[in-house]
């Protein structure tokens, strides 16, 4: 039997190895690979799921995080393939769904058939009472369920006896290979997509080739998070597999979910990991509606007809906004019409304040409000809230409810309906449709193909969203608010606060400086001002006024050293936030063809200092990772860019400035990221280079500067070495010199560790387990694995030690591990007794093992052992 999808291969390789040990061992690994091809079945059809605005999908999945059974998972499938959730899965899922749900009567052909009754033949086997299936319609199902069954019988009364086992294995092997072999599941490409810093993936096909993915490793203007992916008419997702770019071991939820995280599992290798479960701390009920959520019903807003909410509290008027909307909306030449800005920004509000204006005139019948916002920006934070719609579908659903038609319209019934309505074919009309947070919606091109294709004046459609990837539409765009406008947002929330008092003139300029006007920004600083009952410190220091610096410019820069020139310049024409070290390490950098003396001589700091006495730069120094950001006053820039035209340094200038707009604009909002995110967007354009055959000697040697102050850099370094330049040397080097300032940190030692794995250097790489377990205290799974890692190298014999290093690196990582025994399970305890085995230990082998045996009567590992200590095997 060959198979495709690589975890169940492995599988299939140690059940085979485990039938040349024992019934036992191999009634067991193929009860494991049974579990593990219930749960790909079961993520398989899950990841074939549309997002909803009933989180279908979601809801399963907060199930299975938490499933400490197989059993769960069967009804979970069940809910999947025949519940609500299965009225969304996509067109290429249905396959699967069919193969799971479509029912066979007695004899027929079929390899669902085939699969269901040889494992009601093991059944049976061990339960002379349980149903026959093979004289009734059955699907596969029946077969999960009957799984469940067997696993959890065997797991409660232990393995069968050995006359028993010889009869059931045959076809418990034969049932899983029906399944693996014919079961869309395992016939998909499946692959782990690392996105490298050129922007283009690593695909590492884990099933049934990688065509379907090869774009993503030529194309870079995808944006996919990392993570295991099935094709299913496109990538999709698979949020409960994990594995990694080398597909070193895969991991399936395990339940045991507490504090936020949960168990994933090997079948392959019984190593455990503890995943991230934030993303399903929320209960599906504890997500409200929206404070924007449209009314259930229509009903008579000034002289529309209407769903849309009410008029927003405390609004604060936007006058040039406001009149610039209402008249495109009531004009004849726009049918449809955006407002585009940042989140928070005011685009709901504003839109809600006009369409309620707009109602009190006779120039619509309706005006219909669709609300797709799945969170609501609060003064006190963020909130996940329900959306209303996401999809085309919902979006006509909902209008011909509205419209009370009956009996309810079937999807492509009311998808013509929302259209004649918005090419005004049908008797009413004329409307406004606006979709809210547009930016959320599920396939958002085709919606709006579909709307702007539709709509004929006098309707129109008034789209909110921050992302704006379309056209045929008139935008408008939301920025921060005016002066006068952000004065009076103040003074309704400082009143509201009872913090008016706190307010000065001064500090309201401080506050409108730092947020730019934004008015949720704003709310939240004000909100921080109440709690705190003091005005609190904006993070950037007053700048001097710029027509004083305009008056200065001449003499200040007169009196300039050469070096202050040469910085002045650089960073007039790059009008953002600059990282100091980022710009020490363009300036000092080694220029082909130039004598490395010219640059020693330019003295940066020196220079910084000269500018900041003179008022011609700031210094942010509350960056996020307490990196200093540099920027220059408006007035001040141009000014500079005026002297650049005729100054000798303009092409060296140039040459910096093409350096650093690798790092990207930076904003006063961003400096909480620090300097972390410049760093790696220089990272991703020097990969984008080196993909292109270009030479990046200049950006590793900016990097490889910074990191020199910014350890963290090492590591962006070490991935750009190991993914574009292939140098898993100099990537162990930049790990090295990180962990060098950084010895406790985790993940430093966990790259150090992959990066000796990958250079097929064992020794080195067990060296650095060693050094992770006792500098950092890790989890007790990573020390598991790190025993688990040995005893394998050792009885392959791929560890090459003299006698007294072998000795001392096990008996190191025993003693780490028998400190913290009590954390251990028994497979735990298997690892600790096979590392007293390498030292001829066997009565402590002896003794773990019975301790194991004491937790889990039936582990497979432990049992493996016993036996063999009772034969009196050992190893050298």
């Amino acid at each position: 039997m060959t198979i495709s999808f690589i975890p169940a291969s492995r599988m299939l390789e140690r059940s085979r190895l485990a039938q040349e040990e024992s019934d036992t061992a191999y009634f067991f690994d193929l009860l494991y690979l049974g579990e593990m091809v219930t749960k790909v079945l079961v993520i398989e059809i899950l990841t074939a799921i549309e997002d909803d605005r009933e989180r279908h999908r979601y809801s399963l999945e907060y199930e299975l995080v938490r499933a400490d059974g197989i059993g769960r998972w069967a009804e979970v499938l069940d809910q999947a393939v025949s519940g609500p959730a299965s009225q969304h899965l996509n067109i290429a899922g249905r396959d699967s769904q069919r193969a799971i749900s479509e029912t066979f009567k007695p004899g027929a052909d079929g390899w669902q058939r085939k699969a269901v009754d040889s494992l009601n033949e093991v059944c049976r086997c061990l339960e002379a009472t349980y149903e026959d299936l093979t004289r009734q319609r059955t699907s596969l199902r029946a077969w999960v369920r009957q799984f469940s069954w067997l696993r959890n019988r065997t797991r409660g009364h232990g393995a069968p006896r050995g006359a028993t086992l010889s009869s059931i294995c045959p076809p418990l092997e034969e049932s899983l290979a029906a399944v693996l072999e014919h079961a869309p599941a395992f016939n998909r490409a499946w692959a782990h997509l690392h996105r490298s810093l050129s922007g283009k993936y690593r695909i590492s096909a884990f099933g049934n080739g990688r065509d379907e993915f090869a774009h993503l490793a030529r194309e870079s203007d995808h944006s996919l998070p990392d993570g295991s992916y099935v094709y299913l008419g496109e990538p999709r997702r698979s949020s409960l597999l994990f594995t990694d770019p080398d597909l070193t071991d895969f991991y399936l939820p395990n339940g045991n979910f507490r504090n936020g995280k949960f168990e994933a599992l090997s079948y392959v290798s019984d190593e455990v990991r503890t995943i991230d479960g934030s993303g399903y701390l929320l209960p599906k009920e504890a997500q409200p509606p929206s404070e924007t959520t449209a009314n259930p019903a229509m009903d008579y807003v000034g002289q529309a007809l209407s769903n849309v909410p009410p008029r927003p509290d405390r609004y604060v008027e936007r006058a040039a906004l406001e009149r610039e909307l209402a008249e495109l909306l009531c004009d004849d030449r726009h049918p449809v019409v955006t407002l585009q800005g940042r989140g928070g920004v005011g685009k709901t509000s504003l839109a809600l304040e006009v369409l309620h204006k707009i109602s009190q005139t006779d120039s619509f019948f309706g005006i219909i409000w669709f609300s797709a916002r799945d969170i609501d920006l609060l003064p006190e934070g963020p909130k996940v809230v329900r959306p209303d719609v996401l999809s085309i579908d919902d979006v006509a659903r909902d209008f011909a409810g509205l419209m009370e038609i009956t009996p309810s319209p079937k999807a492509a019934e009311a998808r013509e309906y929302l259209s004649s309505n918005l090419s005004g074919d049908s008797e009413w009309g004329p409307f406004i449709f606006v979709l809210d947070n547009f930016e959320t919606i599920r396939d958002q091109a085709e919606l709006f193909q579909f709307l702007s294709n539709s709509v004929r004046l006098p309707n129109k459609v008034l789209i909110t969203t921050r992302t704006r990837d379309f056209k045929a539409d008139y935008p408008i765009e939301v920025s921060g608010m005016n002066e006068s406008e952000f004065n009076e947002l103040v003074d309704v929330t400082a009143v509201r606060l009872g913090i008016f008092e706190l307010i000065d003139p001064e500090y309201r300029d401080a506050l409108y400086r730092e947020s730019g006007g934004h008015p949720y920004i704003t709310k939240v600083l004000l909100g921080e001002v109440a709690n705190e009952g003091r005005r609190i410190t904006p993070r950037r220091v007053m700048a001097a006024k710029e027509v004083m610096l305009d008056a200065l410019f001449d003499r200040s820069y007169a009196s300039l050293s050469s070096s202050a020139q040469r910085v002045f310049l650089t960073l007039c024409n790059w009008r953002s936030l600059v990282p100091r070290i980022g710009l020490e390490a363009v300036l000092l950098r080694p220029v082909p063809g130039h004598s490395d003396t010219n640059m020693a001589h330019l003295d940066v700091d020196a220079a910084l200092r000269d500018l900041e006495q003179k008022s011609l730069i700031e210094i942010v120094r509350e960056g996020g990772d307490g990196q200093e950001f540099l920027s220059i006053p408006l007035a001040a820039a141009e000014f500079g860019k005026k002297k650049l035209v005729t100054s000798p340094l303009k092409f060296a200038i140039d040459s910096d400035l093409e350096l650093i707009r690798g790092f990207g604009a930076t904003s006063t909002t961003d400096l909480a990221h620090g300097l972390g995110p410049r760093v790696d967007r220089l990272a991703r354009l020097a990969a984008q280079r080196a993909e292109n055959g270009e030479d990046v000697s200049q950006e590793l040697s900016v990097i490889e500067y910074i990191a020199t102050g910014f350890p963290s850099a090492w590591l962006t370094l070490a991935q750009l070495q190991r993914d574009q330049m292939s140098d898993l040397t100099a990537a162990i080097h930049s790990v090295n010199r990180y962990i060098e300032n950084n010895p406790v940190d985790q993940e430093g030692w966990n790259r150090l560790v992959a990066l000796y794995q990958a250079a097929d250097d064992p020794l080195a790489e067990m060296n650095a387990r060693l050094q992770l377990a006792e500098l950092t205290r890790p989890a007790f799974k990573d020390l598991s694995s790190a025993a688990s890692r040995l005893n394998g190298l050792l009885s392959r014999r791929e560890l090459v030690l003299d006698a007294d290093e072998r000795r001392l690196m096990v008996r190191k990582l025993r003693l780490l591990l028998e400190s913290r025994h009590q954390e251990a399970d028994a497979t735990d305890l298997s690892r600790l007794a096979w590392l007293c085995m390498f030292t001829q230990d066997t009565q402590a082998a002896d003794g773990w093992t019975t301790e194991g045996l004491k937790r889990d009567p039936h582990n497979e590992h432990c049992l493996r052992l016993k036996r063999r200590l009772a034969s009196g095997a050992n190893d050298d």
